[in-house]
């Protein structure tokens, strides 16, 4: 219980309110000062469970501040324990993980391209053993075709296909045709083209054998089915990032120019403050309160702790009320102009969490050393950095300045 001593109370109250005419009870209800929120500041509140990916961020992001969550330092700091700061300290968690995440992506990259690398470094001399055998035509042979406009740019490729085999089924010492055939057959059915060679073409057969038994194959992934799929992804998280750059190149110019409005705003309220019929009612009451207080001060016959009656705390609720009803009034305006880009960059984060949980789920049905699901996934991370970006415009909703509450118990300590 608040405690004033009677003439501390008596001099409160009365005279130096008399000094200045202009000076009333409303001004005395101060303005909060909270400002900006920090999870360091809750060391006692615990996080959710922390997220492991962009669409469980998503999930668990909670809704812009609202009137409620706001109006007062009672409802800032009940919404902040309950919701926003073990989500913040949820995010924060996941940010590190993500950060070490991304690590094992460029491990699982360089290790990918250490070996392909060699797996190159291989198929190449596979390839020179091929053009020294006679088996398959030289690079310049193939720079010649191109030289001379036999092969163009914008042939598909059987009908480069067409060309080479009129050039080099000669080497294999069987017909255009025959070439195509052994060509088309390799690619569709390879155990089906050599039992094909070994049956039509002995000679054929053991000279691709002899050139080509030492290398196997030679490609890392041969023709993964999910390529197209995981290219596609590609593409459209290039669109995610395009939009996402663009937003939030107007976000930070909305947050300088949100800043202007804040402050504006803030301007706008003290001065309504000064005129506004709460603060009008507010000082009636405390008048009529302070007539009622004079009163009841000569009523006192006990010495020591003296609560203030009923009807005291009755009507500082009222007084509450009332700086509840006008900060609720501004509280609406203040969420309008703190909200900026947040819509935007919620449905943005959303189709990154939807490509993101498409990635996974394709990089999960084969090996998951393929060079562009690797890559998606280093993507992901990346824009995965960019959350919090989500979250700093509740720094602002929570920094609105209410007018804090009076006490509404309390008393005097009267002496002999």
């Amino acid at each position: 219980m608040k405690k004033l001593l009677l003439f501390a109370a008596l001099v409160l109250t009365l005279p130096l309110m008399a000094q200045d005419e202009e000076w009333r009870w409303s001004q005395s209800i101060q303005q909060s000062t909270s400002g900006y929120y920090s999870p360091d500041a809750y060391p006692d509140v615990k996080a959710i469970r922390t997220p492991q990916s962009i669409a469980e961020v998503i999930a668990a992001l909670p809704a812009f501040p609202s009137v409620e969550n706001i109006y007062c330092e009672e409802a800032k700091d009940k919404a902040l324990r309950a919701t926003y700061i073990p989500f913040e300290k949820a995010l924060n968690a996941a940010l590190l993980q993500n950060g070490k995440r991304s690590q094992e992506t460029d491990r699982q990259m360089k290790s990918f391209g250490d070996k392909q690398q060699k797996v190159n470094e291989k198929a190449m001399e596979q390839y020179n053993a091929n053009v020294n055998a006679g088996l398959m035509p030289s690079q310049d042979e193939i720079m010649q075709l191109y030289m001379s406009g036999e092969i163009k740019q914008n042939m598909s490729d059987a009908q480069m296909m067409d060309v080479m085999a009129s050039k080099f089924a000669s080497k294999w010492g069987v017909s255009k045709q025959e070439y195509l055939k052994i060509i088309n057959m390799a690619q569709s059915n390879p155990k089906g083209c050599e039992n094909y060679l070994k049956s039509n073409h002995p000679d054929l057969y053991k000279r691709l054998y002899t050139t080509n038994a030492a290398y196997g194959n030679t490609n890392v992934h041969p023709d993964d089915p999910r390529d197209a799929q995981f290219a596609r992804i590609s593409d459209q998280i290039t669109e995610v990032e395009s939009q996402l750059n663009e937003v939030l190149g107007v976000y930070s110019g909305a947050v300088r120019e949100n800043v202007q409005k804040l402050n504006d705003l803030r301007a706008q309220m003290d001065a309504d403050w000064k005129t506004c019929s709460e603060a009008k009612q507010i000082d009636a009451i405390a008048e009529a309160l302070e007539k009622r207080l004079d009163a009841w001060y000569p009523t006192i016959k006990v010495v020591g702790d003296v609560p203030f009656p009923a009807w005291w705390t009755a009507e500082r609720k009222k007084m509450n009320g009332l700086v509840d009803q006008w900060n609720r009034r501004w509280a609406a305006k203040w969420i309008k102009d703190s909200q900026a880009g947040d819509a935007q960059l919620r449905s943005l984060m959303k189709r990154a969490a939807e490509l993101e949980t498409e990635n996974e789920a394709l990089g999960k049905q084969g090996s998951q050393e393929n060079f562009q699901y690797l890559m998606n996934k280093k993507r992901m991370s990346s824009i995965f950095a960019y959350l919090p970006q989500v979250t700093s415009s509740f720094n602002e909703a929570f920094g609105f300045p209410c007018r804090e509450h009076v006490e509404e118990t309390g008393g005097i300590v009267r002496e002999k």
